[in-house]
């Protein structure tokens, strides 16, 4: 059971609020499939990957559900990612659109 392994800690509060308070070791990898990582909290959340770790988003190809103008905000999103200088980006365009940023430096 997930609960009793060592390795895991499960952690339950406000993801924007733990970006911001989090002062630990780097990650291998990031998986931002909610707003906080992803949309808000960007500039902390990549300083949060080691070099050579990644960092990882879905939902980035036009979804049905998305509320009207939401649209221009993956866009901007994307144009931001492609301006990472410590990042190479490939965006995926596989099942609800995939972006894989490595960290170079």
């Amino acid at each position: 059971m997930l609960g009793n392994d060592s390795r895991l800690e499960l952690i339950t509060e406000d993801g924007s609020v733990w970006i911001k308070e989090y002062d630990g070791a780097q990650f291998d990898l990031i998986f931002a499939d909610a707003w906080p990582g992803k949309y808000s909290d960007l500039e902390k959340t990549l300083e949060l990957v080691k070099p050579g770790g990644f960092y990882i988003i879905d939902d980035m190809l036009p979804q049905p559900n998305w509320p009207i103008g939401h649209e221009l905000k993956a866009e901007a999103l994307l144009d931001e990612l492609k301006g990472q200088a410590n990042f190479r980006m490939n965006f995926m365009n596989w099942s609800t659109g995939i972006v894989i940023l490595t960290r170079t430096s």
